[in-house]
């Protein structure tokens, strides 16, 4: 069995997997009881009140929540956003506003750097055309945790979308108290499901103001929450079997101890691979003070026989899968420490690393 060290899709667990095994009709009672069931999970882990928000699920990816959440929540013709990047993913965000023709402006850091707050209401206060703020809370581009209590501190309101893809579930984010109107991330991240849906935590009363802006039909929260409303179903065909094994994935969610449980064992994983890797040589891409639990990033080794390619393949003939290829200019490789993996599985890792330094006489540090 393969062992991905990966941000998502991760590693799943047997009975998430077997989930899967079981057919069922989109428009089956007990199918539609589990829609209703993921929806009251995934507010309850947002610490929201269900009057005020609700949790509107998409087919497909994170990239197609955040892209649905700018389509339907932007009005073309007065809105502006303001997307705060400090890395790839950040980057998409400015990318898809591009694509779909909504105004925006940004605000750009190193990848290895933090966002700043005080720059962030800076450039709010100094810009009254600018009606949204968007930005990612765990930046996966090279492990970066950035700051999002600060919201209180505007003068102004401003709406807030922030790319909680790869944090939710790992972090306590208690949407209303940081004044999150929207809240994005998805089935195959840190609940430990499987890839094929997203969910959008939206304030309900700003959503219910979005009727007819978006310019797609298929990434329309608006109209996708509406009809959930009146049916309990989809618009269009549901992963049903991602959805059934999305629903085990959280009942493991909460038998390990929820987020707190699942917060603590990344926690040790990331802690645990980052200074074996330093003991080993390898340098950090990010200042640990400013470093999360989900992924780490390396810089690679300046000895010329390094061939990134090789050692991915060697650990891949182990059976163990690191992230291939690299997001940051910099010469980067990347291993995560989500998903279902154990002390064991990681422990394995360092073995396997320690044993390629020594057979290809690799000079690390």
């Amino acid at each position: 069995m393969q062992i991905l060290f990966t941000p998502g899709p991760l590693l799943t667990t047997k009975t998430v997997k077997e989930a899967a095994l079981v057919d069922m009709g989109s428009r089956d009672p007990k199918f539609i009881q589990i829609i209703q069931n993921i929806r009251s999970s995934l507010l309850k882990l947002s610490n929201v009140d269900e009057k005020d928000y609700t949790a509107v699920l998409l087919q497909g990816s994170g990239t197609y929540a955040i892209e649905a959440t700018f389509h339907t929540v932007l009005k073309r013709e007065t809105d502006k956003v303001l997307v705060v990047s400090n890395g790839a993913y950040g980057e998409r965000q400015a990318k898809i506003l591009s694509a779909i023709n909504k105004k925006y402006v940004k605000l750009s850091y190193d990848e290895n750097q933090k966002c700043v707050i005080e720059d962030i209401i800076k450039a709010i206060q100094e810009d009254p055309e600018i009606t949204h703020l968007s930005m990612v809370h765990s930046e996966t581009t090279s492990g970066i945790i950035n700051d999002i209590d600060f919201i209180h501190k505007l003068n102004r309101k401003v709406v807030f979308i922030l790319d909680a893809v790869s944090s939710f579930g790992a972090y306590e984010i208690p949407v209303s108290k940081l004044n999150i109107d929207f809240l994005i991330s998805t089935s195959n991240k840190n609940i430990q499901g499987l890839p094929g849906f997203a969910f959008v935590i939206a304030n309900k009363q700003l959503l219910s103001q979005c009727k007819g802006n978006a310019n797609s039909l298929v990434l329309d929260l608006y109209d996708q929450e509406e009809y959930m409303l009146k049916t309990s179903q989809f618009r269009f065909t549901p992963p049903t079997h991602v959805l059934r094994c999305f629903e085990c994935a959280l009942k493991e969610f909460e038998e390990e101890g929820s987020i707190k449980g699942r917060q603590k064992r990344y926690t040790e994983l990331q802690q645990f691979l980052s200074q074996e890797m330093q003991n080993l040589g390898f340098k950090l891409f990010v200042d640990p003070k400013d470093q999360g639990c989900i992924i780490t990033t390396f810089l690679f080794p300046k000895d010329p026989k390094f061939n990134f390619n090789q050692f991915y393949d060697y650990l891949a003939n182990k059976n163990l899968i690191i992230y291939p290829g690299k997001m940051t200019k910099a010469e980067t490789f990347r291993i995560g420490s989500i998903g279902a993996l154990t002390m064991d599985h990681m422990i394995s890792l360092i073995e396997e690393i320690k044993t390629y330094i020594t057979d290809t006489n690799l000079q690390v540090s």
